[in-house]
This record gives C-alpha cells, structure tokens and sequence, in this order.
C-alpha cells in the first residue's frame, strides 16, 4: 500500500512539470485544531494562483478544498465548518488547512498543489494522537489499561505518561481504585517536537469518600456517613452494616441509625450515645458496560468522644476533667478551653492548657460554662467535644448566706420588741407606784388586800388534804 501511495504521489509530481515537491509529519491531540503548513514562497500575490488541497483515501485522490486562479473555492460536502483555508491578504501567500476538532478519522496523507509561478507540490502526513481506555467504562476494583494511539502510526516517536500532570511508569492497573482517576495524559515526542494528548478517567463506584476513613463525633451529638455511587449501581445491592473495630463481629445499627434512598446510600446517626463507636461499612454492586459486575465498599470506623469528670464529695473541692475518645490512636495532642458568653451574644473562646486532663483546684462559680476539648491529628483539627459544667456548691451558698440574713433580720426584729415591752411594762410599774403614792390610805387598804389574798392562796391546798383525809 505505502508502495502504491508513493506512485501516486510520484506521479502527481511528474504531472506539475518543474513542480517542488516537499513532505513531512504533523501531530496533533484527538479534538484540537490541526494546522496543515502549505506556503508559496516564490509566487508573487500579485499573479493568480492555484490551489489544491486533496487527501488520499484508499489510493483514491479526493478533494477537500481547492480556490481556482478565479477565485472560486470549493469546499467538501460533509464537514464544510471543520475544513477551512484562510488566505491572508497581506505577505507572503499561506496556504495552510485548517481542521478543527480535529479526529481520528481525520489522519492521514494529504497533499497540496499551488499552481503559481511555480507549481508547487507538498505532501503532509497528519497524524492523531489519542488516548483510550480498555474496558470503555472501568469499574473500582477491576483491571484497566490506557493506550495511546498514534495514527498511522510511526516508530519513531517516544511516548511517555502523565497522570494529573505528573510523570507515571505505569498504564495499565489490575485493581483500579477511585484515585486512579483524573486525567490521563499521553506525551509523544518525535524529531521536531512534542504533542500531548489527554483523555479524562472516571471509575465507577463510591466517589465519596474515595477511600476508608476515620470519622470522630461526641456524645449527644449529629454524625453523617457519607456513601455515594456513580451511575452503574445495581438497584437495591447499597447495604450497611456495623462490626466491631477488633473482633470484626457483627453488632446492631444505633437506634437514631437514619439511611437516604437513591443512589446515594449516605446515611447519619441523628443522636451519638456512648457505645455506638465501631466499623461502619457501606456496600453496593456495581455493572460495567460489557455487563462485569463487582461489588464495591468503603468502612468508616466511628469514634465517639466523651468527656469524663471526677470530683471530691464536697461540693466546692478539686475536680478533674478528662478527654476521652474510644480510639485515640490518631491523636497528637488535646487542648482545653473555655467559652464565655457575653452581652449581644459575643462568644470568647480563651485556651486554657494544651493536655488530656485539666484540673480545677477549686470549684466556683466563675468556673459554670462550657468546657471544650478540642484534639489534633498529623491533618490539623479532628473534633471537639464540649462538657458544660454546673457549679452547684455555689448556688447553695448563695441560698444560705441569703436565709441567714433573713434569720438575722427577724432576730433583731424579736430582740426590739422584747426590750420594747419590757421598757413599757417597767413603765407602767412606776406610773402606779406614783399614783399610788399619791393616796396613802389607798395603799394601805391595797397592801392588806394582797395580804389577805396570798394568805388564802396558801389555806387552800390544806383545807383540801384535811378534806380528803377524813373521805
């Protein structure tokens, strides 16, 4: 074939007498603008010219444009928007074609003839650099291999790749994983240059999260589980499940356990409870398009966190608060701190010590608020969880010192009448004794009456025992 092609070629030479004939390469990316050089240096633009533009097609010779010495241009049918020759009007005389959204069926052996002064004749190879993926649609956890394909293919062109713009010694993956997606980009270089083709990899499967992963949540609070599917999921294959992080032992799903419907099989736990720490595992089947299935998963591994308090029996004594998290082996460092409210709603956050523990030596009322523990990984912030401390010692103190006032307030209220009545009736003493003063008679007569009257005070009891002897 290559044989017949330089016949024709050759042939096409001889037909243009005293005709240049010139040929070499160009490479260009699958869907970029192919530029196909084709200048008349020697003719002037003064002197009509000629110009042919054909390619050869299974040994046939066919026209893709051509502009008659008139000015007349003819274009091709089928692709009259893709193909075009702008010819300048200034300087020397380009001919050059322009194929955009350039394909692979696009590549191939084209020739142009200007007809000028001088018939030139120039032979352009176009060849198209692009890249595919076997299978078409690649499913996580099955095998994938990229290609990059020249055409017509030639040796002597070297070929690298890139994944996301990085050098990789590999093309070809027997367990594909969803960070093997991105763009994947084939580097040709050949004697003149370098062309770079770069076609994008989406692996089906779970997208989010792309891999297992740890997730922290505390006590009382709201945690997502995130689990979501690109197209190709089997109705009705997204489970979950829970087990335990050691033994791997199948337990129950929390109560507050809440899962969407769809293909995102996303699910949340409404409320925390101490006890719902463990392996969390979301799974689901996914169908390639030649019909291979493959059943994908990702296991979030929950860890609550709580904090713990410990106190002396007296109420205003030492306490102790500690941060508690049911895997800690992902912790770098704790810090404590305190959040205090102010007025219009301002919130100041103050750290206190940079440890597990914090120690309080003695409990008051400045010390009632919110307690944060907030703990780190080698990534930054993990989580936090917050501990709201009710200083009860305090409020009882405040009751009591306000019923001793009280007391206080009534006692010495007691106290003034006591002295009150006992001044008045001291009073009403010396107002009698000087009335009485006053009238001696009256005072005689009142003595023998009090006289007589204690005396029969004393008489009774033994008139009554003389009684009761001779019953």
């Amino acid at each position: 074939m290559i044989k017949k092609q330089f016949l024709t070629i050759l042939g096409l030479a001889l037909v243009f007498e005293g005709a240049q004939c010139q040929e070499h390469d160009v490479f260009v990316a699958h869907g970029s603008l192919a530029v196909l050089p084709c200048r008349d240096e020697t003719s002037a633009l003064s002197h009509p010219t000629a110009v042919f533009w054909s390619r050869i097609v299974e040994n046939v010779l066919k026209t893709v444009w051509r502009r008659e010495k008139s000015g007349l241009e003819f274009r091709q049918v089928r692709n009259p928007s893709r193909v075009n020759c702008p010819v300048p009007k200034s300087g020397k005389a380009d001919y050059s074609l322009h194929i955009a959204e350039t394909t692979i069926e696009d590549a191939g052996k084209y020739i142009c003839e200007v007809d000028g002064k001088i018939r030139t004749l120039k032979v352009i190879n176009l060849r198209v650099v692009r890249v595919s993926f076997s299978p078409a649609v690649v499913v996580e956890g099955l095998g994938m291999e990229a290609a990059c394909q020249v055409s017509p293919g030639t040796q002597s062109v070297q070929i690298n790749w890139k994944r996301d713009g990085k050098l990789t010694w590999r093309s070809s993956i027997s367990n594909v994983s969803q960070k093997d997606g991105g763009d994947w980009t084939c580097q040709v270089t050949y004697n003149g240059g370098v062309v770079e083709a770069t076609a994008s990899l989406q692996v089906k499967g779970i997208v989010t999260p792309q891999n297992n992963s740890v997730v922290y949540a505390a006590v009382g609070s709201s945690v997502p589980l995130p689990c979501v599917f690109t197209d190709g999921l089997i109705p009705s294959t997204a489970t979950w499940n829970r087990t335990s992080t050691t033994s791997y032992s199948p337990l129950p799903l929390p109560e507050s356990f809440n899962k969407s419907a769809g293909p995102s099989a996303s699910a949340a736990i409404q409320t925390v409870q101490d006890g719902d720490e463990g392996m969390y595992t979301c799974s689901g089947t996914m169908k390639g398009l030649n019909g291979e299935t493959n059943t994908v998963l990702r296991r979030m591994e929950l860890v609550v966190a709580r904090v713990l308090s410990s106190s002396s029996s007296s109420g205003n004594g030492p306490m102790s608060l500690s941060c508690h998290l049911s895997n800690p082996s992902q912790i770098t460092s704790y810090e404590w701190l305190r959040v205090n409210y102010g007025p219009n709603d301002t919130r100041t956050v103050t750290s206190v010590q940079k440890t597990k523990s914090v120690r309080i030596q003695e409990v008051s009322e400045k010390d009632a608020g919110e307690w944060v523990c907030r703990y780190y990984g080698e990534q930054g912030v993990l989580g936090s969880v917050t501990y709201e401390l009710h200083v009860m010692g305090a409020v009882k103190s405040e009751n009591s010192s306000s019923g001793n006032k009280t007391a206080m307030v009534v006692g010495l209220g007691v106290f003034f009448l006591v002295v009150f009545l006992v001044v008045f009736q001291m009073y009403r003493n010396y107002r009698r004794k000087k009335m009485i003063l006053l009238y001696p008679a009256m005072e005689t007569i009142v003595h023998q009456a009090a006289t007589e009257r204690e005396q029969r005070e004393r008489s009774r009891p033994k008139v009554t025992e003389v009684c009761v002897g001779d019953l």
